[in-house]
């Protein structure tokens, strides 16, 4: 390659960095900040492959490590990370983000664990990937690419297993790579590839000196973290709305992020929910407060084509709010009105045992959180305080 090719082909690099790409990642819904990170990053790479006479468009998965040492050479993990996560977005833009199929000695059981968490259990996308990761990487150290003979595994090898996940996971973390694992001997006991022992061998790891479920907001936070919006403007409308959502409405971050304006029936007074994490929709009354917050955001929401409800206000302007934008919301709301707290699941936390003080029952309110089980419910309540159901003392 002649040096003015590489110079014309380095200039459509280039273009097609701050072009196609860039709208790729905007279309996403990237932030601002995110964008350019990314951008400003393979400008870099595509210089630094342009001295080894090769095309940025060229690129391979098998190319990253190479090109993470030639051009970050020192950097920590930690800076090199979001950086690696720009170059895996532009393999995926190109269409080169292709990891070849391993055909193992346990694909068939993997294959139909797949089938069964998706066909049977109904779990969203997002969780039975996550299963199959933790069961692969189990298989992979249990049998090390040899056929999976599953009357040679022992109880003392869960336990090792246990041990080694313990050294580089958090507790709760650990706990909930083995109630996978649990659920997989299950699966594998049904079809008769396994003892039944095995479900009951695999351990749990103690997880002390934290709360199994988040703290919840007392009267006086909840009206310190509505008063940080500033309801003037657009964005404030719009966070406030988000926020009477999660507290008013339990929703989940998701669910807002999904809500559409078609969602709300001012007539009726109801909020359609779609579903999420593979439920199903709910329809929930619409509170005064929450329809009034609706009207006055709707009033300063930007003229787009998308049908979504939340849409950006200054960034992005138009373009659908993810889920993660709707965490980011109630984050900054959290730090601005000095409540050392974060994310937004306590907020359904809070909804629930609100409830649950006013009088109402479990099952009410798993109908309304839009949960299957009651006693997932249950977790959520916090209402174990016994005091208020204990007798005096018999004269």
């Amino acid at each position: 390659m002649s040096c003015c090719n590489t110079k014309a082909c380095l200039t459509k690099d280039l273009a097609l960095i701050d072009g196609g790409f860039a709208n790729h990642l905007r279309s996403r819904c990237t932030s601002a900040y995110t964008c350019a990170l990314y951008c400003r990053f393979l400008r870099q790479v595509a210089s630094f492959v342009s001295q080894h006479r090769r095309r940025l468009t060229s690129l391979r998965r098998s190319d990253v490590a190479w090109v993470l040492h030639g051009c970050l050479p020192g950097w920590k993990s930690a800076s090199r990370r979001p950086r690696r996560s720009g170059l895996l977005q532009w393999l995926k833009f190109t269409g080169r983000f292709f990891v070849p199929a391993r055909r193992t000695r346990w694909q068939d059981v993997t294959e139909a664990y797949a089938r069964f968490l998706r066909d049977d259990r109904g779990l969203a996308a997002c969780t039975q990937e996550q299963s199959l990761r933790v069961v692969e990487r189990y298989l992979a150290w249990q049998f090390r690419g040899r056929r999976s003979r599953w009357q040679n595994v022992r109880a003392d090898d869960l336990r090792r297993y246990a041990v080694l996940r313990a050294r580089v996971l958090q507790p709760k973390s650990v706990n909930d790579t083995l109630s996978i694992l649990r659920q997989f001997f299950r699966f594998l006991h049904v079809r008769g590839l396994c003892a039944p022992t095995l479900v009951y061998a695999v351990p749990s790891v103690a997880d002390y000196g934290r709360s199994a479920r988040p703290e919840v907001l007392d009267a006086t936070q909840r009206q310190a973290l509505l008063a940080v919006f500033d309801r003037r403007s657009g964005q404030g409308r719009r966070d406030f709305a988000i926020a009477l959502c999660l507290l008013e409405l339990e929703l989940r971050s998701v669910e807002v992020a999904r809500l559409r304006l078609d969602a709300i029936d001012w007539e009726h007074k109801t909020l359609s929910v779609p579903p999420a994490k593979a439920g199903r929709g709910r329809l929930l009354p619409l509170p005064p407060t929450v329809a009034v917050a609706f009207r006055r955001y709707l009033r300063l929401r930007p003229q787009t084509d998308s049908d979504k409800l939340f849409v950006g206000q200054t960034e992005l302007i138009g373009r659908p709010l993810s889920d993660v934008a709707i965490r980011a919301v109630i984050d900054r709301a959290y730090r601005r009105g000095g409540l050392r707290l974060y994310g937004t699941h306590r907020l359904r936390h809070t909804f629930a045992t609100r409830l649950f003080a006013s009088g109402a029952t479990t099952k009410e309110i798993a109908d309304l959180l839009g949960h299957r089980l009651v006693a997932t419910t249950d977790r959520y309540t916090q209402a174990d305080d016994l005091r208020a159901l204990a007798q005096p003392w018999p004269q």
